[in-house]
């Protein structure tokens, strides 16, 4: 096709379009970097050191959750600003504190990971009733030279079959990975899913960005 499909790596001159990818990589990023020492190690030391003391699980979990919320704030002073993923994170603390405290539960606060997937995945899935779908959205914002080309590029129902393809997968995958962690908490034990957590992000998000990543190769190997 020329170049009005979306066969050239869905921008034009062949150059790969920005897309959920970055998503992806800032998540794993953080996964696999300093933060994870706060946002998921130390919640799982603090929970082995605190229940081996006495303490109650929700007790634990409680005291551990204040290193994701230094890390939301180390972020901060490094990034000078809140991102979509760093505000959804503290959301998520602030309802699993609060809703754990609420209804003394233990569990409730262990999904509130849940409540970050959960949010954006719909987030992209409600998208697809708009005009324009999330991934889209999320391309065109990244410059005004990339915003350009994607406005441009709308017309092409190749362009928009693409881009809301890449939506719904990823609001799919998004709402697996929360469903997952939610119905883990009620099988394992909490020291467990602490443990296990990050790399359930690694999982789902490594999977689809993967996918992302062929199908923008696979597009452009058709041109």
């Amino acid at each position: 096709m020329g170049g009005a499909g979306p066969n050239r790596g869905l921008t034009r001159g062949g150059r790969a379009a920005p897309s959920v990818v970055g998503m992806s990589s800032t998540v794993v990023s953080r996964v696999a970097g300093p933060e994870i020492l706060l946002g998921a190690v130390a919640p799982f030391v603090t929970y082995q050191l605190a229940t081996g003391l006495g303490a109650s699980e929700l007790s634990a979990l409680v005291w551990g959750a204040v290193f994701p919320l230094a890390g939301i704030a180390l972020g901060f002073a490094r990034r000078r600003r809140f991102d979509v993923i760093s505000a959804t994170s503290l959301a998520a603390i602030a309802v699993g504190l609060g809703g754990a405290l609420l209804l003394h539960s233990a569990r409730f606060l262990l999904v509130k990971d849940s409540l970050v997937s959960a949010t954006i995945g719909l987030a992209f899935l409600g998208s697809l009733l708009a005009a324009r779908p999330l991934v889209f959205v999320i391309g065109r914002a990244r410059s005004p030279e990339r915003a350009a080309v994607f406005d441009a590029r709308w017309a092409d129902p190749a362009f928009r079959r693409a881009l809301r393809v890449m939506t719904a997968v990823w609001g799919g995958v998004l709402l697996a990975e929360a469903a997952t962690r939610i119905v883990l908490s009620l099988v394992v034990a909490p020291g467990v899913l602490l443990a296990i957590s990050p790399l359930l992000t690694l999982v789902f998000l490594g999977s689809v960005g993967l996918w992302t990543v062929r199908r923008r190769r696979l597009l452009k190997e058709t041109s």
